[in-house]
């Protein structure tokens, strides 16, 4: 069996790669170098964190120490408090970076619905044009009409004024050729008389 875990047995749990770590650690590997090469196996930076805090806490830790002496608290050795510090850089890194293309996603929807919303302004501004030109073309169709029918009124009361002036001599003079025709009728007929 390797020294490492291929990525079947990382899909098998959420375990820390403690043996990992201490086997690279054997090995001379520096903690820069343990998370980078954990991170390309798949291991999450929480999990290569507490990997890398464990694998400290057991390699200072003596195996067999005496029940009967105080706990005593151990200043940190440098090269832990140096791992750690890479190991903090290294989450707020990969931390950062989802954040950056988060932040890009939402930059990127922005700009979509901004040009979205721009082609819109288009359209209705476009939809508003058609309807102040139609408007006003029907404005001016009426105006037509309502002209047209203003001059067809005052023909027709020209036509009247026409009417009334020549229609009283017009009937005066139709009941004169109707008198003349019926004196006419009424007188005898005189026949002229045919020299043989």
């Amino acid at each position: 069996m390797g020294i490492f875990k291929n990525k079947s047995d990382l899909s098998a749990g959420p375990d820390v790669p403690i043996d990992q770590v201490t086997a690279m650690k054997g090995q001379g590997y520096t903690n820069n170098q343990i998370i980078q090469t954990l991170q390309r196996d798949g291991y999450t930076s929480s999990q290569i964190f507490d990997a890398l805090s464990q694998s400290e806490m057991i390699s200072s830790s003596p195996v067999h120490a005496p029940m009967e002496m105080p706990m005593q608290q151990q200043m940190p050795m440098p090269q832990a408090s140096a791992s750690n510090e890479e190991l903090i850089e290294a989450v707020i890194n990969e931390k950062w970076n989802d954040l950056i293309k988060d932040i890009n996603k939402v930059i990127e929807w922005k700009q979509k619905a901004d040009l979205k919303l721009t082609a819109m302004e288009g359209k209705v501004n476009d939809l508003r044009d058609q309807f102040d030109k139609l408007h006003a073309a029907l404005l001016g169709k009426i105006g037509d009409y309502d002209k047209h029918m203003l001059d067809v009124a005052s023909e027709l009361q020209a036509m009247e004024k026409v009417f009334s002036k020549v229609l009283p001599t017009f009937m005066d003079n139709v009941n004169e050729l109707s008198r003349i025709t019926d004196t006419m009728r009424t007188q005898p007929k005189k026949t002229d008389k045919v020299v043989k």
